[in-house]
């Protein structure tokens, strides 16, 4: 994928329909994301009636709790869903069972079963499915992206990148805090990197995992490493700390012409200010890349967004499929199988 793909298609001179799921603070940040990304919201979908008396108020928009009245709106031609995780696959197939295009947030499903009906509904459906695993639409990593698919670094022999981070938010009245909501906890945040690694690598044939906690946040599993095998050979470690300050995602990635390393580092997730940095190694010596420090959460959603209406409005693919949701889900599963297992597993017998 080149930064191309968030350009509009030809003829999209129109905002594409769009209608929320979820009144948290993530889709707040679709929401923010939209007028540039080539959307308009025309309603939201809440979890109660109180959070559609807000978002009424405060965004000056139709909202109800009623999810069905809002796909049943003909404006609206597309769904954002940001809800809590369990309730990720059912809107998804409810939103396709009434023609909308559908952006849902990762995960895309808690259990790969409901991931597989999902992929099933898309196949189905007129309608085009994305879904939230956005860092492969940030500019820092879509530049890396770009030094294999441009031959910089040649093949990929190694990545390993590093996530170390203050803990998570609880969520919307603490759901992420109920295992039957939230899923297994790889699926919170781990999942993104865990897809970074399959787009910079390709599909894994092995995943070995280990995890460690502070007394009494065991659950959290904060100190997470996952070492990894490609189906082409490369071999990698994907690590999450959650019992650190500030938000730093530290890539390296090793091609058998030459090494990058992209480097991101702010206060939180979505810091307006953050530090970044992306280096070249190879045979003429070290050098830094351009890169705007603008990217990241707080700047790069309206990209995301762009791509998914351009996927709508032409029928291809958007930077991540249902089956890439489906895979990225497999991957967190095949982690946690392996933490209870103490053994390897191959991701793909679970996909």
């Amino acid at each position: 994928m080149s930064p191309t793909v968030v350009e509009r298609a030809a003829g999209d001179t129109w905002p594409l329909g769009i209608a929320l799921v979820g009144a948290g603070r993530w889709a707040d940040m679709h929401r923010r994301s939209l007028t540039r990304g080539g959307a308009r919201l025309i309603a939201v979908a809440t979890g109660s009636q109180a959070s559609s008396d807000r978002v009424q108020a405060e965004w000056g928009v139709p909202a109800t709790p009623d999810l069905g009245q809002v796909l049943a709106i003909p404006a609206v031609e597309a769904v954002i869903i940001a809800s809590p995780n369990d309730l990720h696959a059912p809107q998804a197939m409810a939103a396709l069972a009434a023609g909308k295009h559908v952006l849902v947030e990762k995960p895309m499903a808690i259990d790969v079963a409901s991931a597989r009906r999902v992929v099933a509904a898309a196949a189905a459906s007129a309608g085009v499915v994305a879904v939230g695993l956005e860092m492969r639409t940030f500019q820092l990593f879509e530049r890396v992206k770009t030094l294999l698919l441009d031959e910089t670094l040649g093949r990929p022999i190694h990545l390993a990148l590093d996530l170390f981070r203050r803990p998570y938010r609880a969520g919307s009245g603490g759901w992420k805090q109920d295992p039957a909501r939230l899923g297994p906890v790889v699926l919170e945040e781990a999942i993104h990197y865990l897809d970074l690694a399959r787009w910079y690598l390709g599909d894994m044939v092995s995943l070995e995992s280990w995890a460690r906690s502070r007394p009494g946040r065991e659950r959290f599993r904060e100190q997470l490493d996952v070492r990894i095998e490609s189906e082409a050979g490369a071999i990698g470690l994907v690590t999450r700390s959650i019992a650190a300050g500030g938000h730093t995602v530290d890539l390296r990635l090793v091609g058998e012409r030459a090494a990058a390393r992209a480097l991101w580092r702010g206060r939180m997730d979505a810091d307006p200010r953050p530090s970044v940095r992306l280096e070249l190694h190879d045979r003429h010596g070290s050098r830094l890349l351009p890169i705007s420090a603008a990217t990241g959460h707080a700047f790069d959603l309206w990209r995301q967004t762009a791509a998914f209406v351009r996927a709508a409005r032409t029928g291809t693919d958007a930077p991540a499929t249902a089956d890439d949701g489906l895979k990225s889900v497999a991957l967190s599963l095949a982690v946690e199988r392996s933490l209870a297992t103490g053994a390897p597993v191959d991701p793909r017998t679970l996909a």
